[in-house]
């Protein structure tokens, strides 16, 4: 077999290619196509083939221990060459196949019939095919089944194509709203450094966490598998380590969340909670002080979790940590984080330090 095959050969190979189909594993919609063709064309091996330039390699197969062979070995070649349907009923007296090494070599094959692979365009990829170790014709039912598998094939590939790029798509856009919200954080972090105020750049810095928290959630939406569901613990972590750079030197800060699974919305507003506690802590709990811890604890208890933020910054002065049914802007922003996930948060001073209790229905 040559291996010039059609004309335009190189825009047909580029066109395979583009498919990013070529030596990839086994999938299940492919490899059930094959099952049914050879089910029901009664033979003993059947292919999903695609021709390369000097090879087919087989996407899927059924009866064979080979994933491709060289092009001098197929018979698909001469399918597409062909522009239609090909059967070869004996291989021994075609003289496209007869001197074939798998008719001639231990496979002994001596029946073939593949249904072409085409694009839109109707250009062929390469063939669904079936074949046998004897003699044989394909009934009208056989060879018409045959087709119409081959066109699933060729769904199957542009599907897999079309959500190929529509990942694409998604990482270019992913890349670009995480570059935005860096950008937007590094411009507030030079403006809250020039404005004169205290009250300016308390405003600025709250806005720089609150940004730095939405980034955390965006990353952790971007590297989950669930779509819009969110690991609270993974997407905790983040925020914990973003946050926790405003915390005094010699102040540790330690989490251990249990793992649960939350809409995107619900992990935000869970998130807002923890940016807040942390920025509070870091603010009025260590004044004065060169050592220090902040403990975050979440858990699931019966139908609902728990989330817990302490600091043991002793017990708080008039006027210091504020409280939950105060009036501040952080007091705001955890009341509404509350209500967004239905369930209630309160606060109390204790002999150790202050801490924040968020607590939210599992369903």
């Amino acid at each position: 077999m040559s291996d010039k095959l059609i004309d335009d050969e190189e825009i047909r190979l580029a066109l395979l290619r583009g498919y990013n189909i070529l030596d990839t594993a086994p999938e299940d919609g492919f490899d059930d196509i094959v099952k049914l063709a050879r089910t029901i064309c009664e033979t003993p091996i059947a292919l999903v083939s695609l021709v390369e330039k000097d090879r087919q390699w087989f996407k899927a197969v059924e009866g064979l221990d080979v994933t491709e062979t060289p092009i001098r070995m197929s018979i698909c070649a001469h399918a597409i060459q062909s522009d239609d349907f090909l059967e070869v009923q004996d291989t021994t007296k075609d003289d496209r196949t007869k001197g074939n090494p798998l008719v001639i070599g231990d496979e002994n094959i001596r029946f073939y019939a593949g249904a072409l692979l085409k694009n839109e365009n109707g250009v062929a990829l390469g063939t669904l095919c079936v074949l046998d170790r004897k003699p044989r014709a394909l009934n009208e039912v056989q060879r018409t089944t045959l087709e119409i598998l081959a066109k699933q094939v060729m769904r199957h590939l542009e599907l897999r194509d079309a959500l190929g790029a529509a990942e694409m798509l998604r990482r270019e856009v992913d890349h670009r709203v995480k570059n935005s919200l860096q950008s937007l954080e590094a411009l507030i972090r030079i403006q809250a450094r020039s404005v004169k105020t205290e009250e300016a750049r308390d405003a600025l810095e709250a806005v720089q966490g609150r940004l730095a928290m939405v980034s955390n959630l965006h990353e952790a939406l971007y590297l989950s598998d669930a779509g819009a569901m969110v690991n609270l613990a993974t997407f905790l972590d983040r925020v914990v380590q973003t946050a926790s750079g405003q915390m005094p030197q010699g102040v540790i800060v330690r989490h251990e969340v249990e793992a649960c699974k939350l809409e995107s919305r619900a992990a935000s507003s869970v998130g807002m909670v923890v940016n807040e506690a942390i920025a509070n802590a870091a603010k009025y709990a260590f004044d004065g002080r060169e050592k220090g811890a902040f403990e975050i604890v979440g858990k699931v208890e019966g139908e609902h979790y728990v989330l817990t933020c302490a600091d043991d910054g002793g017990p708080a002065a008039t006027g210091g940590v504020q409280t939950i049914v105060g009036t501040g802007l952080g007091t705001r922003i955890m009341q509404a984080a509350a209500q967004q996930l239905g369930g209630e948060i309160d606060a109390s001073s204790e002999e150790k330090g202050h801490v924040v209790t968020l607590r939210w229905p599992l369903d």
